[in-house]
């Protein structure tokens, strides 16, 4: 069975302080042992001393006294008739000998006490003699030196204890929190590779949590890949449809559409005797077939077909003709254009105007009666970059479908086509440049840039 991280932290520091009681209660008892020991001996020690001065004779007693062969340090002994003995300066002494005399007085026999005072253990003893005395032995059993370094030692080893209790306590605590956090942070991130990364405090698992965060930030990354991929996908699919479309449209209503201007200006040069009304029929029929003509090219151009010549072109004459040619529609409607700016540039003047004019227009539809759509001329300080900016005081379009704005076929017209933004995007790439869109402060903002000089290198390929 696997145990859990936690359960074998638990019995490390179960083993630690098991360990650590042991080793206190095994100094605490060889403590106890030596103070035992050493009690016993004086013990032993007492009562020896006190039957061998009983024993004596009373000739021997005052050189036995005098130079006492077996006493140990801090032994004292003597004979006394009654009462407490004479000659005693410390009177605690002269209690202790007092208190045991008695007892050996009231069983005429060894007595033996003890008293304790502080760490210091005092032994006396008393007994009867031959001559009718009594033989009294008092001795002070003192603490070692080395037990005051043994207290500290077990001190410090209590000290360690609760030390290793509260930091095992602390640390199962601590572990299993932050472990609950980052099974929580987990968890999130399995719905959504977004949500905060708690780290925990713990450094091992904080580390750990941040190779998670790193990971999850990879796999954000390779996500939004994929879905950038497959929208990409999905667009060249929508396109090589289109592309398709554009092909046979190109095949099957282009040669017919050029047959029928043909045969409508021949019509209205070989018969100059047509009514005025007749001729003007047929000028604007050439036109509107001149106008499929070049939506059947726009088409082309969406699916990758290169734009016409590129020559020198002055940007701001180019916006004010078109400005010019959408007026009388735009006022129909209340609208107000207006340009300004300048900037040299090079492209296909049919090809950018046709782009400004479908951006023109749908500036002109979403604004309110009365508004003003500004189209705007910039280079750039090297003169390296022209744009055409064109803004409205639209509603704008929602920020949810901004994504899709220049995709083919995606409109958010009734009577759209969807075509519009995503034919003035081939255009503006087919010059090497690109159209961005932004809505900022109530204004709706659609930008053509392209390199002022083109080269072949500049242009990109249409998809």
């Amino acid at each position: 069975m696997v145990l859990r991280f936690r359960h074998r932290l638990l019995s490390v520091i179960v083993l630690g302080v098991l360990t650590s009681g042991l080793s206190l209660a095994a100094v605490m008892r060889v403590l106890s042992v030596t103070t035992t020991y050493r009690l016993e001996r004086a013990r032993h020690e007492v009562q020896e001393q006190v039957t061998a001065l009983a024993r004596l004779p009373p000739s021997g007693r005052a050189a036995f006294l005098a130079e006492p062969p077996s006493w140990l340090i801090g032994m004292h002994g003597g004979y006394v008739d009654h009462g407490p003995p004479a000659g005693l300066t410390e009177a605690a002494r002269a209690d202790r000998v007092a208190q045991v005399l008695v007892r050996a007085q009231a069983h005429h026999a060894l007595a033996l006490a003890e008293v304790e005072r502080g760490d210091d253990v005092f032994v006396s003893g008393a007994a009867p003699t031959q001559d009718g005395r009594y033989a009294w032995v008092d001795f002070a059993v003192r603490p070692p030196a080395y037990l005051s370094f043994w207290r500290k030692i077990v001190l410090a080893l209590a000290i360690a204890t609760l030390v290793l209790v509260t930091s095992a306590v602390y640390t199962v605590v601590s572990v299993k929190r932050s472990a609950q956090a980052l099974k929580h942070s987990l968890v999130a991130l399995g719905d959504d590779l977004g949500a905060p990364l708690v780290r925990p405090s713990i450094r091992e698992l904080g580390e750990v949590a941040d190779g998670i965060g790193r990971l999850a930030q990879r796999l954000a990354d390779a996500r939004r890949s994929e879905e950038r991929l497959a929208a990409d996908l999905a667009r060249q699919e929508r396109l090589a449809a289109l592309g398709r479309v554009a092909a046979g449209v190109a095949h099957e209503v282009r040669n017919p559409l050029a047959s029928i201007k043909l045969r409508l200006d021949l019509a209205a040069a070989q018969n100059p005797t047509l009514p005025a009304g007749v001729f003007q029929a047929l000028g604007h029929a050439s036109k509107e077939i001149a106008r499929l003509d070049r939506l059947v090219a726009d088409l082309l151009t969406v699916t990758g077909r290169p734009v016409g010549a590129m020559l020198p072109l002055k940007v701001g004459e180019l916006v004010r003709s078109r400005l010019n040619a959408a007026a009388p529609w735009a006022e129909s409607r209340n609208i107000h254009l207006r340009a300004r700016g300048d900037a040299q540039g090079e492209g296909d003047a049919d090809a950018l105007g046709r782009a400004i004019d479908n951006l023109v227009r749908n500036a002109v539809e979403a604004s309110s009666a009365g508004g003003v759509v500004d189209v705007v001329v910039e280079a750039d300080a090297s003169g390296r970059q022209v744009a055409v900016a064109i803004e409205d005081r639209g509603a704008g379009v929602p920020p949810e479908q901004v994504p899709q704005l220049f995709e083919p076929f995606f409109t958010t017209k009734a009577e759209g086509t969807g075509l519009g933004l995503a034919i003035c995007r081939a255009l503006v790439r087919a010059h090497g440049g690109e159209i961005t869109y932004d809505r900022r402060e109530g204004v709706t903002r659609f930008v053509l840039m392209w390199p002022a000089k083109f080269t072949t290198s500049s242009r990109t390929e249409v998809a």
